[in-house]
């Protein structure tokens, strides 16, 4: 997969390593998506994420150490092959929770290009949304054909008719969140500089995904709840050039702005042009809720501010 990073190679990415004083990696950069996903108690959704999870793992599962979640613990894998997870998520019903982690990490402490984490939350009396997200390192998407990950990206979208997401690129962390919070001071320079590099936490940042989306990248989901707020589809197309692709999905649409995805480069004054435009266009959908992009920020910063600047730094 070609991508043009003003300078920087899809290599020279693979090859940025952020570590700590202590020179543990903390964080790698790599091509991630995250669909949040209306009524996520439903069968019919859960057996569909299932599916989604299930091709993954079967597509990267060499490279697959551990699976858990946060409040059991993430072990080690000890069935060859892997269990199917839609035929694990079967037998659950709309009042049972469901949380998964899959990692190519050995350890908590251990950063690795190859996760996904998903949770469905059960029935409740008001509106929640769930969330299914993938990580892979350049190195792998480059040895599969071109717009392999927009058209993978694409099939989970016709699966899961998701309620809005994102895919480009990001700083991948530990899939244990006190790890991953404790990587985040570090990770603020990349985040100042690099306006495509996306930085994420779904399962602490959905809960304030509901009313809005968080924002956009390379490619961005939106479903018809939005576009209506936005005019349309057609309406929205109709203000794009050829530079984006629109790939439709039920319920929705998966846009993708300019042919390859960019880190851009704030000390350079380079925000990717096709991101920009896309963010201008549809920033009136943005959730305002969120106050926190990241929990933990050097000292001297405020979080609160940061967030902002980070939320709208397409503008």
């Amino acid at each position: 997969m070609e991508i043009p990073l003003q300078g920087f190679t899809p290599k020279d990415l693979d090859k940025i390593k952020i570590k700590d004083g202590k020179g543990n990696i903390i964080a790698v950069v790599g091509m991630m998506v995250t669909l949040y996903l209306e009524n996520p108690y439903e069968k019919k959704m859960r057996l569909a994420v299932g599916h989604c999870i299930d091709e993954y793992m079967k597509l990267v599962k060499s490279y697959l150490r551990r699976y858990g979640n946060e409040k059991l613990g993430v072990r080690k894998f000890s069935q060859t092959p892997i269990q199917s997870v839609a035929e694990m998520i079967k037998p659950l019903d709309e009042h049972d929770f469901f949380e998964l982690v899959i990692t190519g990490s050995e350890t908590n402490e251990e950063v690795s290009p190859y996760n996904l984490k998903s949770i469905l939350n059960n029935k409740r009396s008001y509106k929640q949304i769930g969330y299914l997200s993938a990580t892979f390192p350049l190195e792998f998407l480059e040895q599969q054909p071109a717009g392999f990950f927009q058209h993978f990206v694409h099939g989970w979208c016709k699966r899961l008719s998701p309620y809005h997401g994102y895919g480009g690129l990001g700083l991948i962390r530990s899939v244990d969140t006190a790890t991953a919070r404790r990587a985040e001071p570090l990770l603020h320079p990349m985040l100042q500089r690099f306006p495509g590099l996306e930085i994420d936490m779904p399962h602490f940042h959905k809960i304030y995904c509901v009313d809005g989306i968080k924002g956009i990248n390379w490619l961005t989901m939106l479903s018809e709840h939005f576009l209506q707020k936005l005019g349309g589809k057609a309406a929205l197309r109709a203000q794009l050039d050829d530079d984006f692709i629109f790939y439709d999905y039920p319920g929705g649409v998966m846009i993708q702005a300019g042919p390859f995805p960019q880190i851009g480069d704030m000390e350079q004054g380079n925000i990717p042009k096709q991101y920009q435009t896309l963010y201008r266009l549809v920033k009136s959908v943005q959730t305002d809720k969120l106050k926190n992009i990241v929990v933990e920020v050097p000292e001297g910063v405020n979080a609160k501010e940061f967030t902002q600047q980070w939320l709208h730094r397409f503008e």
